[in-house]
C-alpha cells in the first residue's frame, strides 16, 4: 500500500514539473562557485513567478589554526546539496530565495606537537597525550534564505548569470576529540578533553549563521 501511494505522489510530481515545463519554461542547467564550493545546479520554471533549484557543491580545504593555544591541522570537506525555491515579486530578475541545505561537510582535525598542550586547562606532555584528534560535523538540514538577481526564464536568451546572496543555518557544530597516548582512559583527562571539545564548539560556534554567496553561470533548453 505505501509503495502504491509512493509511486502515485511520484507520477504526480512528475506530470506537475512536466506541465509546469512545458507552459512556463523548461529546464535549465548551471555551474555553480561561490562560499559552498564549486558544483552544478539544475533549474525548473513551475510557475511564471517561481523556479526551482537543486544543486551540489564541493569543496576541500586543510589549513593550521591555534584554539585555546593547542595548534590543530584543520582539514575541511564542504559537501552540500540546495534545495531552494525562487520567487520573483517584479518584471526583472530580482529574487527572493528560501529552501533548505542537505550538509554533508565534515572537519577533521589533529595535533601532533613535540611540546606539551593545555588540554582543558591542564598541561600535559606529549608523552602522555600521544596524539589528538578529532571530528566536527554540522546539523545534517540546514534552512536558508537569501535575494538575488538573475532568471534563467525571464528572457529569450539561452545563455546568463544568476547571483545570490543569502544566510545558511548550519547550527552549533559538534566536535569529538580523542587521544591516542597512555593517559586516553584517565577519568580527568577525559573531563578535560571534553572541557577542549567545547571550547573549539564555542570558538567555532560563528559558523552557525555561515555567509552564502554564488555565481551560476546557466543554459536553458
Amino acid at each position: 500500500m505505501e509503495r502504491r501511494h509512493l509511486c502515485t505522489a511520484l507520477l504526480v510530481i512528475a506530470s506537475i514539473s512536466q506541465g509546469a515545463s512545458a507552459e512556463y519554461g523548461g529546464l535549465a542547467i548551471a555551474g555553480r562557485s561561490g562560499t559552498l564550493g564549486f558544483g552544478g545546479e539544475l533549474m525548473l520554471n513551475v510557475l511564471p513567478q517561481l523556479n526551482g533549484r537543486f544543486g551540489a557543491t564541493f569543496f576541500p580545504l586543510s589549513v593550521d589554526g591555534s584554539i585555546g593555544g593547542v595548534n590543530y591541522n584543520f582539514d575541511l570537506k564542504v559537501l552540500t546539496f540546495p534545495l531552494t525555491a525562487d520567487w520573483y515579486p517584479f518584471k526583472n530578475g530580482f529574487h527572493l530565495s528560501g529552501g533548505i541545505i542537505v550538509n554533508e561537510t565534515n572537519m577533521d582535525l589533529d595535533t601532533r606537537s613535540t611540546a606539551s598542550l593545555n588540554i582543558g586547562g591542564t598541561t600535559y606532555s606529549a608523552d602522555q597525550l600521544g596524539s589528538v584528534h578529532g571530528d566536527m560535523r554540522f546539523n545534517r538540514i540546514a534552512p536558508y534564505v537569501g535575494l538575488g538577481w538573475g532568471n534563467a526564464f525571464g528572457k529569450e536568451k539561452r545563455w546568463g548569470i544568476l547571483s545570490d546572496l543569502g544566510v545558511a543555518f548550519l547550527g552549533k557544530p559538534k566536535v569529538a576529540l580523542s587521544a591516542t597516548g597512555p593517559i586516553a582512559s584517565d577519568a580527568t583527562f577525559m573531563g578535560n578533553l571534553a572541557q577542549e571539545q567545547q571550547d573549539i564548539e564555542d570558538d567555532l560556534s560563528i559558523l552557525r549563521f555561515y555567509p552564502v554567496f554564488s555565481a551560476s553561470l546557466y543554459f536553458r533548453f
